[in-house]
């Protein structure tokens, strides 16, 4: 990677949490030391790398070619975890959802996909300017990725701000839904009170039984009124569907006028 996307990546606050915390200490194994810069080196090649000083002291403590067996799950995420520490970026979730792995050839591409899907993960790729991106960017993925990388802690940061996100989008599609309701309940009103005042101005009132008259009566006093309020005022009470039945025998006769 460039030495330029090293400094806007360090900007990102989430990003760098993530990198700091996968590169806290070092893996007991040797494998897995050698599996993390072989990610290192197969998504960035001798390209300037994010996370160069823990990958230059992690290879002080190793010797050997830096090679691993994909059948191995522990040597599989160490070489992501060593993907993600020279080229890798994390948004901001409470922003977006989305891991991006860089790598320099096609090659890397392949080998960085294959390994993402044996995890379970589903993986894109796109080609900007001569560098290739390989994305996740479902939210169950992008959490899963930084389980598998080593990074508990930003995974439950991640978790607890996407839990936040669905409740504030929960309660706004409930509030756009009741918005909605009450828009769709007042036009209904609306033309209702239309209907019912028409009938009352035309001839057709006095064949109104004396029920069905006080039922329009009492709708067109309180126009804001719900069904359930305007049968209470009926004398005596009547429930909503008693009320619902006179208003709508009141609609049909009006209906009926046209």
């Amino acid at each position: 990677m460039p030495q330029k996307k090293a400094k806007i990546e360090s900007a990102e606050s989430f990003s760098s949490q993530v990198r700091n915390e996968v590169t806290s200490g070092f893996p007991k194994h040797e494998k897995e030391k050698l599996a993390i810069l072989a990610g290192a080196f197969t998504a960035a090649g001798d390209k300037s790398v994010l996370g160069e000083e823990y990958l230059e002291k992690l290879s002080e403590r190793v010797e050997g070619i830096p090679d691993i067996d994909p059948t191995s799950s522990s040597e599989r995420r160490a070489f992501l975890r060593g993907v993600f520490i020279s080229s890798g970026y994390c948004s901001d979730p409470s922003k977006n959802y989305r891991i991006e792995l860089h790598a320099n050839d096609i090659n890397a591409v392949r080998i960085i996909t294959d390994f993402l899907e044996r995890e379970g993960l589903a993986p894109s790729c796109a080609e900007r300017g001569g560098i290739y991106a390989i994305y996740l960017k479902n939210g169950d993925d992008v959490s899963d990725f930084l389980g598998i990388i080593g990074a508990p802690v930003s995974m439950m940061k991640f978790e607890s701000v996407r839990a936040e996100r669905e409740v504030i989008a929960k309660v706004n599609r409930t509030l756009n839904c009741d918005s909605g309701n009450t828009k769709r309940q007042a036009e209904a009103g609306a033309e209702r009170n239309r209907l019912i005042r028409k009938l009352m101005e035309s001839d057709k009132v006095k064949e109104l039984s004396p029920d069905l008259r006080e039922a329009a009566e009492i709708n067109l006093s309180n126009p804001g009124a719900s069904i359930s309020e305007l049968g209470a005022l009926m004398n005596p009470p009547i429930s909503k569907s008693g009320m619902n039945h006179r208003l709508k025998k009141l609609i049909d006769i009006a209906n009926s006028l046209d």
